[in-house]
């Protein structure tokens, strides 16, 4: 029960140097985590003793050093493009859709039940149907990436939407902004976080759809390409790929989250005024 009183309010500076003194800190996490990652991996490789089956991490970065001069720019190159066609046109049918079926109750009472009986399916069940539609061809990822990242986006979209202060919509239609200008001015600037957070969900579970994609179904890129080094038993080479793979992906999600916090900066600083 309250007591009547309301807790201090937190003054942007205390937020900056909190932000100041895990500075240093975030700075270490990349090389402690690569650190405990490579000596649990040479352990791993001392006691299995077969350097064929688990090659050790100088092994492997030799290997990756030898694929940076050969195809590995190519493979990486093809994956970004399954990626980047995909993801886009994933990403904004579901944002698309989660704006419309936001704004309209008849579009969302037809979307959102498909929509919760397909998320539960993972788009890996969808490779050999993708197959036999696009044969073994660039088509199979771009098609999984796009089934893969529509729906966290359209979800989000959509709770952030809901979200919304009803007096605010309410202010401006009093003000006369039409039903453009509230959707851009006050619908999505507040709907922003959840959208981005959407976003974020999006991209990782379409960079692992396109992985699996690309070893089953497609002729190019790092999926394929460890499909290929797999057939000759290159596992120090099959170790490379998976380490660009886990590099490239942590680099895509890192500028998510820089992008997120720069854009959706203004959230805390209205949260400070308002607490004011």
């Amino acid at each position: 029960m309250s007591d009547g009183t309301q807790s201090a309010p937190v003054p942007p500076s205390a937020v900056a140097v909190d932000a100041a003194a895990r500075w240093p800190l975030r700075l270490l996490e990349v090389p402690l985590a690569l650190a405990v990652v490579a000596g649990v991996w040479q352990a791993a490789s001392v006691v299995v003793g077969n350097s064929t089956l688990l090659p050790s991490p100088l092994r492997v970065l030799r290997a990756l050093d030898e694929l940076v001069r050969g195809d590995l720019r190519e493979d990486v190159q093809a994956s970004l493009a399954h990626l980047g066609i995909g993801y886009g046109l994933g990403a904004g049918t579901g944002l698309a859709l989660g704006i419309v079926s936001a704004r309209f109750a008849l579009v969302e009472a037809i979307v959102d039940p498909l929509v919760e009986l397909l998320r539960p399916i993972s788009a890996i069940a969808w490779i050999p149907i993708a197959i036999l539609m696009f044969g073994i061809s660039g088509s199979v990822p771009v098609f999984l990436i796009f089934y893969a990242s529509l729906f966290p986006i359209f979800v989000n979209a959509v709770a952030g939407m809901k979200e919304v202060d009803v007096q605010l919509v309410r202010a401006a239609q009093m003000l006369g902004a039409s039903s453009r200008m509230i959707l851009t001015h006050v619908v999505m600037p507040f709907a922003l976080p959840y959208v981005l957070a959407g976003a974020r969900l999006s991209l990782g579970v379409a960079w692992m759809a396109m992985v699996a994609a690309e070893l089953t179904g497609s002729d190019a890129g790092l999926g394929w390409r460890l499909f290929w080094y797999q057939e000759f038993f290159a596992m120090d080479k099959v170790m490379a790929v998976i380490l660009t793979i886990g590099v490239l992906g942590y680099l895509f999600d890192t500028l998510l989250r820089a992008l997120q916090a720069r854009i959706t900066r203004w959230s805390l600083e209205s949260s400070v005024d308002t607490a004011r």
